[in-house]
């Protein structure tokens, strides 16, 4: 098990498809482990203070407290009031991204003529349906495993995840959230290299009971399957 485990036990989990989401209330001095399940596969992530929804998780003020456009180990997630509401504490990978909005049914309309694909900000309004937050509150997410490039004049470029099998991040909740999480289901640019599969979620509190070998709870480093025999059906 990783350092940030040790003492801890799941109490939530969820592996999503691609295409669906996944809301859960996360509380203060709680994990958030996100697994790319299989490699390559984009988790666009948004939270809300569990207390009073107008505030959330801003791609924007995380950019301008950190003086980045690209996440560190050991930085902190920001709310639109400039509230710390997560820490960054491990990172096997090391690139995601915090500049693009989630994918929309307006995305894959205007840009590749498909109607009713699929899409991030669908996924996080159902997920979040049951909260009262609607379609156009979903804030801007953070993309994690999203590999995007900066050309020399600006333009992005979208570059497929440098994340492989079982990556993961885990974050420290420093507030009272509402997290949601989906699995980006996007088949027509490099974003999840082409070939969308699962994200795997995690919620750890602190226990002092020992883990018990037959509930699953072993290192997500180990392989596939043992991951998702770990998750929670839906």
């Amino acid at each position: 098990m990783n350092a940030a485990m040790t003492g801890r036990m799941a109490i939530k989990a969820r592996q999503i498809p691609p295409g669906y989401a996944f809301a859960a209330e996360v509380a203060a001095g709680e994990l958030v482990q996100i697994i790319d399940v299989r490699g390559q596969q984009v988790a666009d992530f948004i939270a809300f203070n569990s207390q009073d929804q107008a505030e959330f998780l801003s791609t924007g003020v995380t950019r301008s407290a950190n003086s980045a456009i690209m996440l560190q180990q050991g930085m902190k997630l920001f709310s639109n009031r400039r509230n710390p509401m997560f820490e960054l504490i491990e990172d096997t990978v090391g690139r995601h991204d915090i500049l693009y909005a989630c994918c929309d049914a307006r995305r894959y309309a205007d840009d590749f003529g498909l109607e009713d694909h699929a899409n991030c900000r669908g996924a996080l309004t159902e997920a979040l349906r049951g909260y009262g937050i609607s379609h156009d509150q979903i804030p801007d997410p953070i993309n994690w495993f999203m590999n995007v490039g900066m050309k020399q004049r600006g333009e992005l470029e979208l570059r497929e995840p440098l994340s492989e099998r079982n990556d993961f991040v885990t974050l420290l909740a420093l507030m009272d959230t509402l997290v949601a999480i989906s699995a980006c289901p996007q088949d027509h640019t490099a974003t999840n290299g082409f070939n969308p599969t699962d994200i795997l979620i995690r919620v750890y509190r602190t226990t002092s009971e020992p883990e018990s070998s037959d509930q699953g709870q072993s290192d997500v480093m180990e392989k596939t399957e043992e991951v998702a025999l770990d998750a929670v059906e839906a």
